[in-house]
């Protein structure tokens, strides 16, 4: 916790892409942990066969955390490239493309962009301010 917090105060926008990974990953599984629970009809997940994989949940998590924070889609490509699990791609897929859809909703910047406005470094401009419809 603390490595993050010096992230944060560092005066570049660097250091934060573990962090929200971890974090995604860790309310996928609970979510998949919850899932599972459920769907085995409240019995113990090691006395009955599901077909929930709570991993999966948290793969997904991640990437879509990560990808909602960044406004990008590479969490979903580097996702696949770091397990090798390709069987999760479309699902991966899937979650950042909703999650970095409903970020971008809103019309505010990415964490790194916000990050260097709010610093006053150098930044490419919005280009729905610079072409306005």
């Amino acid at each position: 916790m603390w490595m993050l917090v010096l992230a944060c105060t560092l005066p570049l926008p660097a250091g934060y892409f573990m962090p929200v990974f971890i974090y995604g990953a860790a309310i996928g599984r609970l979510l998949g942990e919850g899932v599972a629970y459920m769907s085995s009809g409240g019995r113990v997940l090691g006395q009955q066969w599901t077909s929930v994989n709570p991993g999966g949940y948290a793969l997904a998590g991640a990437a879509a955390f990560s990808g909602a924070v960044t406004h990008t889609l590479s969490p979903a490509l580097l996702a696949a490239e770091l397990t090798g699990q390709f069987s999760h791609a479309l699902p991966v897929l899937l979650s950042t493309l909703v999650a970095n859809a409903l970020a971008r909703s809103r019309d505010r910047p990415s964490f790194y962009d916000a990050l260097s406005i709010s610093k006053k470094l150098p930044h490419l401009p919005s280009l729905k301010k610079a072409f306005p419809q």
